[in-house]
């Protein structure tokens, strides 16, 4: 037997012995297969294949956190790292500045010399005359060099002396092309600017006018030459630097895509006159393209205010409010806003449609009123420009009488407006009335100071009041002559008249006196009358009624009849001597009120000639024709029209207080004939007019009054008095005629 030691040694061969066998006879009957062979678990693998796929290690879950010394060694390497990466972009971007310095500097080294060798060649055209290949050549050098002065004197130059040549050839508009050219190389360039002042000259086109050299730069910019349209500019601002010029430099700043120096010169524009419409509306569009839509609205207003024509303001004003309510529908002041701009361009019901709108979201805004207000102001503007254009109409037809009455209408609802008092006035001196003119024409001038032709028209018509003045001299004494030869009668007829007075002025005081005695009887008492007092009073009443036969009997109408005394019978049924007094004093009242008129119609007619004799002896004084006896004469005589003149208003006073409202009419006619030039007078005249009632003719007559005493407040206050009383009666007529229709 074998020992255990010997078997535990040799066991494992056996096993191995067996395991070979076991695995040969399997082999015998498996499938050969046609792989690669599988790698054994030893064999060496290569790791730096990219196609060999690296296990990461397994991840465990617990991970040793770096304690607070490696963190801060880490961080400081970092830094360090970033510090000398920072050092090294340093360095870099300084040698990259040093390489475009130098390249720089070398490149402007080369283009001085190619400016230097081209003016140099157009320095030699030049000499040859060959002046296109010269202005080629300077181009360039200026193009190469611009910071060279003396190249760009030398371009102009050249253009100067091309422009010269074509000039000689009768090249007008060739010329001026190059000698503009020429002020835009070097604008201190004076020969360039006489001659192309001397080449507009003979274009047709006058050099000194600003508007003029306007136009052209229109039409330069429409030819898309905007260094010529720019030249034009500056020569129309130096002749005029008006609001004009600033705002076709705005618009040419545009073109060149410069929007703030287009504001400044718009806003320049508006400085110079804050009535100029169209800079307020490019102002307007440029803030709506910076979306500064409160400012833009500002401006188109404006613009629209200034010239209601202008559609494109209005349109973009109207366009921006509608958007505005578009974005917020519930504001009210949108509402307002869109009122207002839709009132400004003329759409009156689109603005009544707003201001309803506006008064159902917020009835008590206070804007409101005021809009509306305003609204009936714009109606009203409308129908005065209706007048106006119906009266220019008229008068370029010759129909001056119907034009006046058109201007008139506008003249009352606008009544400072000077472009209705001077068409107004034109219509006067039409008509003949030169008075009248010469007041219009100076209110006028009082309205618009600046406005020199009206107070020229103003001269001219009071030299034509004046001949006529002296025409109607002639007419007057040849009244004053027919009057007095008919005045004679007339006072011994009212002699008569005030002696028949004073005789029933008596026997009504005697009538008087007895009924006072009869009264101051006791009541038991009876009195019987005496047969020489009946008799006297039976006389007595019938010489009454004949001196009185005006006085209607009881049965027509009259308080007693023929015959019959109440006071002859002491029985007293009223006071009829009461009534006979009163009678008595209406017809002395009214006689008298005939007579202070034919007096107050006599000095006004003195008072008339008086002035007219004063006026041709200040005229003769003027011309040097008087000498100095002459001389104190005239002043004597100068003081009589002023104490006739005096005496004309105490009789106008008397029959005012009088209420004879048109007996003072009809003399201080006389007096504003007389002297047209007296406020007082057409003011008297006025007031009196307006108590009988006819306003229309009390109308002008206040106006004549305030334009010749514009510091009077009085006047101006009845003026407009008289204006709201006309309104009022217009429109009551107008509900009337509607009401009864």
């Amino acid at each position: 037997m074998l020992k255990q030691s010997s078997l535990l040694t040799i066991s494992p061969y056996i096993l191995a012995l067996a395991c070979t066998v076991a695995l040969g006879t399997q082999n015998a009957f498996a499938t050969k297969l046609t792989g690669a062979p599988l790698p054994y678990e030893r064999e060496k693998k290569e790791f730096n294949d990219s196609n060999s796929v690296v296990i990461p290690p397994s991840a465990s879950r617990f991970q040793r956190r770096l304690d607070y010394r490696e963190e801060e060694k880490l961080k400081k390497q970092a830094e360090a790292d970033a510090a000398k990466k920072a050092e090294q972009q340093k360095l870099e971007a300084l040698e990259a500045v040093k390489k475009a310095q130098a390249q720089e500097a070398a490149n402007a080294k080369q283009y001085i010399q190619t400016a230097i060798d081209a003016n140099n060649s157009a320095v030699a055209f030049g000499k040859q005359n060959r002046w296109n290949e010269a202005i080629v050549a300077h181009e360039k050098a200026v193009q190469y060099d611009p910071s060279n002065k003396q190249f760009k004197i030398n371009l102009s130059a050249a253009r100067t002396a091309y422009g010269q040549q074509r000039l000689k050839g009768n090249d007008f508009a060739g010329a001026a092309h190059l000698f503009r050219h020429a002020l835009a190389a070097a604008q201190d360039n004076s020969m360039a600017a006489k001659l192309l002042s001397e080449s507009l000259r003979k274009q047709g086109i006058d050099p000194s006018s600003s508007d003029a050299r306007i136009e052209l730069s229109d039409k330069l910019l429409a030819a898309n030459d905007l260094v010529g349209a720019s030249i034009e500019l500056q020569q129309a601002m130096a002749l005029d630097p008006s609001a004009r010029v600033y705002q076709k430099m705005g618009d040419l700043a545009l073109r060149y895509s410069q929007v703030t120096n287009a504001m400044a010169y718009y806003r320049q524009a508006i400085v110079k006159d804050s009535d100029y419409g169209p800079a307020h509306r490019q102002l307007g569009f440029l803030q709506m393209s910076k979306n500064d839509f409160t400012a833009a609205a500002a401006s188109l207003r404006k613009a629209v205010i200034c010239d209601s024509k202008d559609v494109a303001a209005g349109q973009a004003l109207v366009e921006l409010w509608r958007k505005q309510v578009a974005q917020n529908p519930l504001l009210a002041e949108n509402h307002l806003g869109l009122a207002g701009a839709m009132q400004l361009t003329g759409d009156f019901n689109g603005a009544e449609a707003e201001y309803r709108r506006l008064e159902a979201l917020d009835p008590r805004n206070p804007g409101l009123e005021s809009g509306r207000a305003s609204l009936n102001r714009a109606y009203q503007h409308a129908k005065a420009e209706k007048h106006r254009m119906a009266a220019e109409t008229l008068f370029s037809q010759g129909l001056r009488r119907e034009a006046l009455g058109e201007i008139n209408q506008a003249v009352m609802m606008e009544d400072k407006n000077p472009k209705y008092i001077y068409l107004m006035a034109e219509c006067l001196e039409g008509v003949g009335n030169f008075a009248a003119a010469q007041a219009a024409f100076l209110k006028v001038v009082i309205l618009d100071p600046s406005n020199t032709e009206a107070a020229i028209r103003a001269k001219e018509a009071q030299k034509n009041a004046g001949m006529s003045n002296a025409q109607a001299a002639q007419a007057s004494s040849q009244v004053a002559n027919q009057i007095t030869s008919q005045m004679a009668p007339q006072q011994q007829q009212m002699q008569q008249q005030m002696q028949q007075q004073q005789m029933l002025m008596q026997q009504a005081q005697q009538q008087q006196q007895a009924q006072q005695q009869f009264a101051a009887q006791p009541p038991g008492s009876f009195r019987v009358a005496q047969p020489e007092q009946m008799q006297q009073q039976q006389i007595q009443q019938p010489m009454q009624m004949q001196q009185n036969p005006s006085q209607k009997g009881m049965f027509e109408g009259g308080s007693q009849a023929h015959g019959f005394n109440p006071n002859a019978m002491n029985f007293r049924t009223h006071d009829e001597s009461q009534q006979a007094q009163a009678a008595l004093q209406a017809q002395e009242q009214e006689q008298r009120q005939q007579q202070m008129r034919q007096q107050a119609a006599m000095q006004a007619q003195q008072a008339q000639l008086a002035q007219q004799q004063q006026a041709q002896q200040a005229q003769q004084q003027r011309s040097g024709a008087l000498h100095a006896p002459e001389e104190a004469s005239q002043q004597q005589q100068s003081t009589q029209p002023a104490v006739s003149a005096n005496d004309a208003l105490s009789q106008v006073s008397v029959l005012e207080s009088q209420r004879d409202y048109q007996g003072a009419a009809n003399l201080l006619k006389q007096m504003t004939e007389a002297n047209v030039e007296n406020a007082e007078f057409h003011h008297r005249l006025a007031t009196n007019l307006l108590n009988l009632g006819q306003i229309s003719e009390a109308i002008p007559e206040f106006r004549i009054a305030s334009a010749l005493k514009p510091t009077m407040k009085a006047y101006s206050d009845d003026l407009a008095r008289a204006m709201q009383i006309n309104k009022r009666s217009l429109m009551s007529d107008k509900s009337d005629s509607t009401g009864s229709k």
